[in-house]
């Protein structure tokens, strides 16, 4: 249990960023990877959601808190630089009277406070850690009961001092005056506690608190979020028994002190806790979690606290968390413990009956959760029901509900929201994996891509950090922390929906991003937007089944961003050493040229035109293959640049179950890639290479040159990973190498001698076709002269015959004409 720290003195605090490191690969968990475990996750929200929404606020006050890596809250400063700089200087006065003196130059408020700042640190100077840790900075260690009371006496008099301004005189720090005041009589209080005074400076250190809050509410300012602040102080000071305070050592080890607790003592700090956490105080939340973990360790007081709606819902919450954080027998007493409390209570004292359902359902008594779904209603009620329902069988009964629960999907900040926002998306991606299950392919696809798009950046949820008040406590899949929903729809995209269909999908529902309003060259680093990314997945399908001309409009428009980080040895100039970074290419405008290239390929005049554009398809492909041709996903893994072969996708192992279709397992196979291998677009560049050899004169260098560089492009490698790896004799030879060899012993076997022979493969020439073209030629006449010189005596004997018929028709011709 922990709260906001007090800032006593208000020094203007830099905010240290926090930075997150990660090494090696993120692969999310995708939902379709084991559908069945999906559809029956539990159906929750996180506890951090649901201990912020038991009492949402309905004001303007706002927490400010330390990020969970960050020593330094986000405080919004009040003062001038000038006038800052003056309290730090003050801050070393011996004395608040001194400080008091010195400060003549500052607003009477800020003067005053200024004073009584200094006063309270000399008065705690003797607590552990002081001045260091201050006074009610954690609950993790007692408060302090030791101090000095004169000093004391005397930061408290500042403190009223400032309160005896009138509001607009004391705009400054008449809120913190206020929560100090509250600081000093909760000091009070924890030295009295066990004694009869100690209710008085409760009561009075309640009363400062609560006027902190109407302070900042009638316009003063806050900003160390010390109205917010608050409520925890409050709530500390009704966590007493047996004559000390229950702090959260006590409560983590359900101390003694925890069952002297009193409900009316617990409702009220959970009232005013949850009140914090409403307010945005992550460090509220944590302090509920652990009065709830203390309190499910005691019937009596499970009991006690059931017929408070607040304290009910919050039970409820942290025994679903709880339940399903790990080790649900472990647990299964204390959860059971809530559950006969409720029922103990009665019916009409259900106070979150769509929570007591997802509950029981966690627990699978799932008759129960469906008889108190009778009385229940919302969107995590609907949730359950499609539970149920798919365990029933009733897929179309689920989809239903489904539908039904996903009519909350929350927008983004909204108090009022009844799924937190990785629920809500966790929702919305079960009802893709169910609509999928049913053969609505079209639908699975409209849910995954809404899912990815209302998560941002690639679709896919990762690790976020601990201070979010939708993450923590008792994900069970129902965060999207980790969860891949845009490599689900990725997925659905390239092998599930026909082309015709995602093309008639993208044009209804994703548009491409509007150009900037001042166009600025994109940097090397920058991703593309989810859309242009989908779009570009459609273009590249598009390209595979050569619908060239339809697949244009889909490619990222002008020089592409980069998207895929470096393929192994694919953007480097091996003459120059420079790199040839994507971002630079326009994919448009390569695109046409590799249509082009394959065109000419089948229709060009001469076999040496043909082969001159088949290598150029073939080089584009290569060069270019995983921008223009290459799977999102498997076998290619563009998501990932290539560099790992993984993490994305499907196979014919997971396809499995009877949640996967024979329509799905047939569109997978009819999407597959042709060959289905790693970087399949490199075979593809090799056999037009090959292609183009088989019409150039086997004499020729252009030969020998175009099966080098198809060789080259097969030893760049890797293999696929079931596959032998290079040199490794023992398991048949991959299929690469299986193609080097062929490619050699077919130059051998035809090719001339070139320079480059020895080092074949890996050092080769560009084609010379026009060298080709004079071979060709020169080939072509030598055969001719050949012709004539072997065959000249019969070429002599047909020209003597050929004349001799001619003579003769010619004589006959005339003797005819005589006759007449």
């Amino acid at each position: 249990m922990m709260k906001h720290k007090s800032l006593a003195i208000g020094l203007a605090m830099a905010a240290v960023g926090a930075v997150a490191w990660a090494c090696g690969p993120d692969f999310p968990t995708q939902m379709l990877d084991d559908r069945a475990a999906t559809l029956n996750v539990v159906p929750q929200n996180t506890f951090a959601f649901e201990a912020s929404h038991l009492l949402p606020a309905t004001d303007g006050l706002q927490a400010v808190e330390s990020d969970p890596y960050d020593d330094a809250a986000k405080v919004r400063p009040d003062l001038t630089p000038e006038q800052a700089e003056r309290v730090k200087t003050l801050a070393a006065s011996e004395s608040g009277a001194k400080a008091f003196d010195a400060g003549s130059d500052l607003p009477p408020d800020v003067r005053a406070y200024a004073a009584g700042a200094v006063d309270w640190k000399l008065a705690i100077a003797a607590c552990p850690g002081a001045p260091e840790s201050q006074y009610g900075e954690s609950l993790s260690k007692p408060p302090c009961a030791v101090f000095d009371a004169a000093a004391l006496d005397a930061a408290q008099a500042r403190f009223e001092q400032v309160l005896a301004l009138s509001p607009d005189q004391a705009p400054r720090r008449g809120a913190w005056a206020a929560y100090m005041l509250g600081e000093v009589h909760a000091l009070r209080a924890a030295k009295a506690a066990g004694t009869p005074a100690f209710a008085s400076h409760r009561d009075a250190a309640a009363k400062a608190f609560q006027q902190a809050r109407t302070r900042v509410l009638a316009g003063a300012s806050d900003a160390q979020g010390l109205a917010v602040a608050s409520f925890g102080e409050e709530a500390r000071l009704s966590l007493y028994a047996d004559g000390k305070p229950c702090v959260w050592v006590d409560l983590y080890n359900t101390a003694s002190c925890t069952q002297a607790l009193s409900p009316a003592d617990l409702k009220h700090a959970i009232a005013l806790y949850s009140a914090q956490a409403g307010h945005g105080s992550a460090n509220a939340v944590q302090s509920l979690a652990s009065i709830a973990s203390a309190v499910l360790a005691n019937d009596d007081q499970v009991a006690a606290l059931i017929d408070g709606p607040v304290s009910q819902r919050l039970l409820v919450v942290y025994a679903i968390a709880s339940f399903s954080a790990g080790d649900p027998d472990g647990n299964q007493v204390a959860v059971t413990g809530v559950v006969d409390a409720i029922r103990a209570a009665g019916p009409g004292k259900v106070a979150a009956g769509d929570r007591l359902a997802s509950l029981l359902y966690s627990m699978g008594r799932y008759d129960e959760a469906e008889a108190v779904l009778t009385k229940a209603d919302g969107p995590l009620a609907s949730w359950v029901r499609a539970k149920l329902a798919l365990r029933k069988g009733d897929r179309e009964g689920a989809a239903r509900f489904y539908a039904e629960a996903a009519k909350a999907f929350p927008k983004a900040d909204d108090p009022t929201a009844a799924l937190g926002r990785d629920s809500a998306h966790r929702l919305v991606g079960e009802s893709g994996v169910l609509a999928l299950a049913r053969g609505e392919y079209v639908e699975a696809m409209a849910r995954m891509y809404q899912v990815a798009s209302s998560v941002g950046g690639d679709g896919n949820g990762y690790e976020r950090d601990l201070g979010d008040q939708d993450a923590g406590y008792g994900n069970n899949g129902s965060s999207d922390s980790g969860t891949g929903f845009g490599n689900d729809m990725n997925y659905i995209a390239e092998r599930v929906l026909t082309v015709d269909e995602l093309k008639t999908f993208v044009d209804a529902n994703v548009p491409a991003s509007l150009p900037a309003a001042t166009p600025q060259k994109a940097a090397s680093t920058d991703p593309l937007e989810l859309n242009d990314r989908l779009r570009w997945l459609l273009a590249r399908r598009l390209m595979r089944v050569g619908r060239f001309d339809d697949a244009y409009a889909y490619f990222p428009s002008g020089a592409t961003r980069q998207s895929f980080p470096p393929e192994p040895e694919l953007y480097s100039d091996p003459d120059s050493g420079a790199p040839s970074h994507p971002a630079d290419i326009d994919l448009r405008a390569t695109a046409k040229a590799y249509a082009n290239a394959v065109h000419d390929g089948d229709t060009a005049w001469t076999g040496i035109g043909k082969a001159e554009a088949r290598y150029a398809a073939a080089k584009i492909a290569r060069e270019q293959g995983m921008e223009l041709l290459g799977y999102e996903q498997g076998p290619d893994y563009g998501d990932n640049g290539g560099m790992y072969q993984g993490g994305s996708g499907q196979s014919a192992e997971t396809l499995k179950g009877d949640l996967v279709t024979a329509g799905e397992r047939q569109r997978f196979n009819d999407s597959a890639a042709q060959p289905d291998r790693r970087y399949h677009y490199r075979y593809l560049a090799a056999d037009r290479a090959v292609s183009a050899a088989e019409l150039l004169p086997p004499r020729s260098q252009a030969f020998a040159a175009t099966l080098c560089k198809a060789t080259n492009w097969m030893l760049e490698g890797p293999p696929d990973y079931n596959e032998a790896s290079d040199g490794d004799t023992t398991k048949p030879l991959n299929e690469r190498q299986r193609r080097v060899r062929a490619y050699y012993a077919r130059y051998v076997k035809k090719g001339p001698y070139v320079a480059w022979a020895a080092d074949f493969g890996r050092s080769c020439e560009e084609p010379d076709f026009a060298g080709a073209r004079k071979l060709k030629r020169a080939e072509q006449v030598r055969a001719v002269k050949h012709f004539v010189r072997k065959y000249l005596a019969v070429e002599i004997a047909v020209l003597v015959l050929v004349v001799a018929g001619l003579v003769v028709i010619f004589r006959r011709r005339r003797r005819r004409q005589t006759a007449r």
